[in-house]
């Protein structure tokens, strides 16, 4: 054996025995172990996060609770058995590991046939271990893809609350949030404003929420300053028609295209949806048009309060001048911006 080859041997049982110890975490199955412990604490904070967001005034989704409650029974029938195949795995792995130990340390750099056997050894545990891996993993697979979907829906909800929550803008009595997503109108083919597209069950509202240039030095922005205000507020009942069109490279961008009635003060709006899915929007539209999304509800729209809004004073009853006040949801009484005079509701 030349002085090269036994080079190039002694670097491949090096390597053999590096992959031999990194093989350390993957023998304890730490990726099943971690996936256990995230479902298990993702079950327990679900039902607390769902109930908050009730709390804040979410009525959809009626489904949520009870999918959070049959994912949770699913999961004490199943978690046992998946300890216990993690049990049985690890112990057949670590048998398997000694084997592969016992082979890579009576190899040597002079005798090439010895790191062959090393390097197969090696391989035929990396191949137990994942073989190991998916088949605990395919005991509870769906169930996990069905806990983090929902995790991400509560987050997604709640986040959509968090926005309404700074919003320039009030929900009115009785109006109840669906949707919210980042988006941009289009006023050309490529520029508008930026800002956060709402979905209630009475109205789209696109808020402008962006950060503009105040002042520039040669044409670099050195002072910014928030712009924050409605600059689309339609009632659902006005949406004539939704189109949804993937456009830009590899249809990138997600267009939300709607016509508008005649009664409308605009005929059209084209939004750039940003993180959303435009054809999840143009189904939920439709949904709130048809009524379909009453199903979901977890309770009756309030119509006393409804009509309540609706009756409010459109004039002063002490001086007479037109009241210009929107009233929103949580408001109990109105002033005067002529009189002064206060108008409970």
């Amino acid at each position: 054996m030349t002085d090269e080859t036994r080079e190039l041997v002694r670097q491949r049982l090096s390597q053999a025995q590096s992959r031999l110890a990194n093989l350390k975490d993957d023998l304890a199955l730490s990726s099943v172990q971690s996936d256990i412990e995230e479902i298990s604490t993702s079950l327990r904070l679900l039902p607390g996060d769902i109930e908050k967001l009730r709390a804040r005034g979410y009525v959809f989704k009626s489904f949520l609770e009870k999918k959070v409650s049959a994912l949770d029974e699913e999961w004490q029938r199943k978690r046992n058995e998946v300890a216990r195949e993690v049990r049985t795995r690890v112990r057949e792995l670590a048998e398997a590991s000694d084997k592969a130990d016992e082979v890579v340390r009576g190899a040597s750099a002079f005798r090439e046939s010895t790191v062959d056997r090393a390097e197969s050894a090696v391989e035929g545990l990396e191949q137990r271990i994942s073989g190991a891996r998916n088949s605990v993993e395919s005991m509870y697979d769906n169930l996990k893809q069905n806990v983090w979907t929902t995790s991400e829906d509560v987050k997604s909800i709640t986040w959509m609350f968090d926005q309404v929550d700074e919003a320039c803008f009030g929900l009115r009595p009785g109006e109840d949030l669906v949707a919210v997503c980042n988006a941009q109108l289009l006023e050309t083919k490529k520029d508008g404003p930026s800002g956060l597209l709402y979905l209630t069950d009475e109205r789209l509202i696109f808020e402008r929420k962006e950060k503009v240039a105040k002042k520039k030095v040669l044409f670099i922005a050195t002072e910014k300053e928030m712009v924050q205000e409605v600059v689309l507020d339609m009632s659902i009942g006005l949406v004539e028609n939704t189109k949804a069109t993937d456009k830009g490279l590899f249809g990138g961008k997600e267009l939300l295209e709607l016509l508008f009635a005649r009664e409308a003060d605009i005929d059209e709006a084209t939004l750039r949806l940003k993180g959303a899915k435009n054809e999840d929007w143009a189904a939920a539209i439709g949904r709130i048009q048809s009524g379909e999304i009453a199903k979901e509800r977890t309770k009756p729209k309030d119509e006393a309060v409804v009509e309540a809004a609706q009756a409010a004073p459109s004039k002063c009853p002490y001086c007479g001048a037109t009241l210009e006040v929107v009233v929103v949801r949580g408001m109990r009484e109105i002033s005067c911006d002529y009189c002064g005079s206060v108008i409970r509701l």
